[in-house]
């Protein structure tokens, strides 16, 4: 079972982590500030297309590893959706969550 909270700490821990491999510094400082209201993609989002595409595989395989589920994030039901679940952390945390417990 996983909450609305861990799926945030699990977020935020795994951008910490993209963060330390991240060359821009402006970006890594970004991604190191991360908490539950940090807009994730679209304006003002911190993230580009290929840092979601890092953040959904990492996660995936954090889901599985850490809390054995295995839950696909970068399907075409996530990416057609009116409101992204990308907007925000809590946004993705809250999908995660409602996914897991269909």
């Amino acid at each position: 079972m996983i909450d609305v909270n861990i799926a945030t700490n699990l977020i935020t821990e795994t951008l910490k982590e993209i963060a330390i491999s991240n060359k821009d510094s402006q970006k890594k400082k970004q991604l190191s500030a991360v908490n539950s209201e940090t807009q994730l993609f679209g304006s003002n989002g911190i993230l580009d297309s290929m840092d979601i595409v890092v953040l959904l595989a990492d996660l995936e395989d954090k889901l599985e590893t850490q809390h054995e589920i295995s839950l696909s994030l970068a399907d075409d039901t996530i990416m057609s959706k009116a409101r992204s679940p990308f907007r925000s952390v809590r946004s993705l945390a809250k999908y995660i969550v409602d996914s897991v417990n269909k």
